[in-house]
């Protein structure tokens, strides 16, 4: 059973035990999943695992910057 409305907490956690990837770490957060999907598309990038990863490697170092 798939479980929804994790805090960012949690899902940190999930993510760190490997229980979810990048994907599920960002489909669960509607505000980032929409701006994974626009970043996606005004870049003409699949919506996986690894443009996930990516994404989120980009948002980490935009945040720390």
């Amino acid at each position: 059973m798939e479980k929804t409305g994790n805090t960012y907490e949690e899902l940190v956690q999930l993510k760190e035990s490997e229980e979810i990837g990048w994907r599920e770490f960002i489909r669960r957060q509607p505000e980032m999943e929409n701006d994974y999907y626009h970043w996606c598309v005004e870049n003409d990038l699949d919506m996986n695992e690894d443009t996930a990863e990516a994404f989120m490697t980009l948002t980490e170092e935009h945040v720390v910057a």
